[in-house]
């Protein structure tokens, strides 16, 4: 863990000057270069910060130490050419999601959902009980937003024979599981194709993402998306347009896999039912 060191004085009560230190992670630590007069704390551990003249999203982000997305997803109403002085825009002190409290959750149950450790959740909300209120908001470190898709049928989404085309050669398992994905597997280094022509809305070269690693997300022209998941290398950026059979990634391991070599490409279907479902 990137940490630093804060040490204080126990001279007062042992009588010798020894010091004591505390492990404390940067990641939560808010850039001291801001103006402290535009910051204003919440008990829930985000902030308010309002915007200055000269501000964009990634000035902001990389001042707070986190993503764009990061303050995208926390506030939907904010668009990059749009941002003006005075404003107020909520800043979370690790990159990550706000997630809304739902009936019957329980933090363990979150946790799963995301993809992640209970204990990283508790490290980032300290007010945090074992009985979350319905409504309450809590901070996902590392977290990304959930698809409708896991939590509907996939029996109510549409069917598009012939829409989509497999995304790769190998072994596909067949088997859907969460976000109304199925697995290819073949080796690390394997091409990966546009299942159909749309605009490359997401591309991330890290090596976790909540379990995804490295990915594309497509966006099509009917409304729906489709996300390559695991991959070894990204061929394509935010903005492209790309055609269907368009080679977007090579196959990879990053993430969460599993097996003697874990190469897989995870397909997602987001808004129809994926094809390649047996």
């Amino acid at each position: 863990m990137d940490s630093s060191f804060v040490g204080e004085s126990d001279a007062a009560n042992s009588g010798q000057d020894t010091i004591n230190f505390i492990i404390v992670d940067k990641t939560a630590v808010v850039n001291v270069s801001n103006p402290l007069s535009n910051i204003i704390p919440s008990r829930d551990g985000m902030l308010t910060y309002k915007i200055q003249s000269g501000d964009n999203i990634a000035k902001i982000a990389a001042n707070f130490g986190i993503s764009a997305n990061t303050i995208f997803w926390a506030n939907p109403q904010v668009q990059q050419a749009r941002l003006t002085p005075g404003q107020e825009i909520i800043i979370l002190p690790v990159s990550g999601i706000v997630h809304h409290v739902r009936s019957g959750e329980t933090l363990e149950s979150i946790a799963a959902d995301y993809g992640v450790e209970t204990g990283k959740i508790i490290q980032f909300n300290h007010r945090i009980l074992s009985q979350l209120d319905p409504g309450s908001t809590i901070i996902i470190p590392g977290g990304r937003p959930l698809e409708g898709v896991k939590f509907e049928s996939v029996r109510n989404l549409p069917n598009l024979p012939g829409y989509f085309t497999i995304p790769t050669t190998g072994w596909n398992w067949g088997r859907l599981h969460n976000y109304n994905a199925v697995d290819i597997a073949n080796v690390c280094g394997t091409p990966i194709y546009a299942a159909a022509e749309g605009l490359v809305t997401e591309e991330s070269l890290d090596d976790w993402n909540s379990g995804y690693g490295s990915y594309v997300l497509i966006e099509h022209p009917n409304g729906t998306k489709t996300r390559y998941a695991h991959n070894q290398k990204n061929l394509v950026s935010v903005g492209n347009y790309v055609m269907k059979g368009d080679q977007i990634a090579l196959i990879g391991s990053t993430g969460k896999t599993h097996g003697p070599t874990g190469c897989h490409l995870h397909f997602e279907v987001i808004g129809a039912k994926n094809p390649f479902a047996k």
